[in-house]
């Protein structure tokens, strides 16, 4: 059966990290508060082997009908790398999946909290009460950066709002989610012990519940920590963790658009804190870091 496709908007921004200047002018100011935002990390994918891909069906649907990133890329390789740097900025030292590392340096949930915005992270497999880095059978502490920040991990006020799927479910069920959601799949529906079949099949059931809940002004960012350990290509040419997908959906998601702007994990970081008011993090915060702005309406593309 054939179907009718809408055309696909080209939001054409020449911005590049690295140390290169941005030659537009800065849009934080056109981004207008959500009403919630979410994301959800899925693992060692690279672009070419998402989109387009048949055994990803309902994820190539989010990505034509809401906004595609195309010319985004992972920090480096290995997981845990990029995790600490989409939510503190840098990578802080740590350049591999280490078990007894950790870092005094804050991240965006102390950035949260000392801003009195709201927030909770799921983990699915997480059991209750147990030490964020303890592995088990589903759950990998390498996919949760929160384990490995002083300021998370030795906090109880913190540690309290961080949880398993059954905290998810609930807060879905009853309208509790917070203005900001980090939500990880165990590792058999994240891609990285699994097929890219099941972590489709994944998605395609969580994230119609996360759009009703996250509101008509919310936002949900599906990315991926890495690409495949050969996939060595960073922003700016420099040196990185491969060309991955980010997908913007969502009631505050352009329809139907796909943003060129060259970024990686810090860009998205800037963006979600630019989205909340709250200050920028080391690289999210240098000006060679692009806002994501051409995946959200903004005061030109509001419908």
């Amino acid at each position: 059966m054939s179907m009718l496709r809408r055309p696909v908007a080209l939001v054409a921004v020449t911005a590049v990290v690295g140390g290169f200047a941005l030659d537009h002018p800065d849009p934080a100011s056109t981004l207008p508060p959500p009403q919630r935002v979410a994301v959800l990390v899925l693992e060692n994918r690279s672009f070419e082997q998402v989109i387009g891909n048949p055994q990803a069906p309902f994820l190539n649907r989010l990505a034509r009908r809401y906004a595609l990133a195309t010319n985004y890329f992972a920090v480096g390789h290995r997981s845990l790398p990029n995790y600490i740097a989409l939510t503190g900025g840098d990578t802080n030292g740590i350049s591999d999946n280490c078990t007894r590392c950790d870092t005094e340096q804050p991240n965006l949930l102390n950035q949260l909290d000392a801003a009195h915005v709201s927030w909770r992270a799921y983990f699915e497999g997480l059991r209750p009460d147990a030490k964020l880095v303890r592995r088990t059978f589903r759950y990998n502490p390498h996919y949760d950066p929160f384990g490995y920040y002083e300021r998370v991990e030795g906090s109880d006020r913190a540690r309290d709002r961080i949880g398993s799927f059954a905290a998810l479910r609930h807060d879905l069920a009853n309208g509790g989610l917070r203005r900001f959601s980090w939500i990880a799949p165990d590792v058999f529906h994240d891609g990285h012990n699994g097929t890219l079949g099941a972590a489709d099949r994944f998605a395609a059931d969580l994230v119609p519940r996360l759009e009703r809940a996250l509101g008509p002004r919310g936002v949900l960012y599906i990315t991926w920590d890495e690409a495949p350990n050969s996939d060595l290509r960073g922003a700016g040419g420099l040196p990185g963790g491969g060309r991955v997908p980010l997908i913007a959906v969502g009631g505050a998601a352009l329809r139907h658009t796909r943003d060129t702007t060259v970024a990686n994990h810090y860009a998205l970081l800037k963006t979600i804190e630019t989205q909340l008011r709250v200050p920028l993090l080391r690289n999210a915060a240098l000006p060679s870091t692009p806002l994501l702005g051409g995946l959200l309406k903004t005061g030109a593309h509001e419908s």
